[in-house]
């Protein structure tokens, strides 16, 4: 069975009140949702969707790098709080 490659996914508020989702370890894959919880199911399909571009283009998927306190200090939600939705 392959294993799954888990990102840490960063979350900032915009000047409108939406919310911006991003995965550092995915340059471009950044999306917007009205809500948190909307942008963490935009993100979750970005971040498949990146990954199917990369596979179709034959190359590997990339490797988190970043550590659980660097994304705390990224991000102003506790990664937790959504990864369990």
């Amino acid at each position: 069975m392959k294993k799954q490659t888990q990102y840490y996914i960063t979350y900032e508020l915009d000047e409108k009140g939406g919310y911006i989702a991003s995965v550092p370890a995915i340059p471009g894959c950044a999306v917007y949702g009205k809500t948190l919880k909307e942008a963490y199911k935009n993100v979750q399909s970005a971040i498949q969707e990146c990954l199917e571009v990369l596979q179709g283009f034959k190359r590997a998927p990339p490797r988190e790098t970043l550590n659980p306190e660097i994304v705390r200090k990224l991000s102003f939600v506790k990664f937790r709080e959504y990864a369990e939705t």
